[in-house]
């Protein structure tokens, strides 16, 4: 079974230091990184051709939108992190509108999602993102969850 190490560039290295012990149980690790810019600026484009007002983001910063090259060189540097640890990980980056559908389109059955879940405070449902609590809603191979640690916003 594959290990997917979903990173968003918020604190790599800690959610890899979470990672490497779970990384050493898997024959294959990967590190995902999201690309969402170029997707939600096509759509806004579509929006706009039709005369239409695009859909104001929910609680989302424009600037919060990572693009390719900025999701290869997050992944690339997650990969740097496991590799001083001993752990042979191979990039990839996924392209869509948003990085929970993204992640989770790509999952499969002899893949395992590793996802950090603990910027918020308390704990329960409400203390997972709201991307992570996609993940876990619709992967569709099993994923684990770490907990970042406290003040990794």
């Amino acid at each position: 079974m594959r290990l997917a190490i979903c990173v968003d560039g918020v604190d790599d290295e800690s959610l890899i230091e979470q990672a490497i012990w779970w990384a050493r149980l898997f024959e294959a690790v990967e590190v995902w990184c999201a690309s969402t810019g170029e997707a939600k600026r096509e759509v806004r484009e579509q929006w706009l051709r039709h005369g239409r007002r695009p859909p104001a983001p929910h609680g989302h910063r424009e600037d919060d939108d990572i693009d390719r090259e900025q999701a290869e060189a997050i992944a690339a540097r997650a990969v740097t992190f496991l590799a001083k640890a001993g752990i042979q990980a191979q990039p990839r980056t996924l392209a869509g509108r948003d990085a929970g559908h993204a992640v989770a389109a790509a999952t499969g059955e002899r893949l395992a999602c590793l996802v950090a879940a603990g910027h918020r405070e308390g704990y329960g449902p409400h203390a997972i993102g709201h991307v992570a609590r996609f993940i876990i809603d619709h992967a569709r191979g099993p994923v684990i969850v770490v907990r970042l640690p406290a003040g990794v916003s």
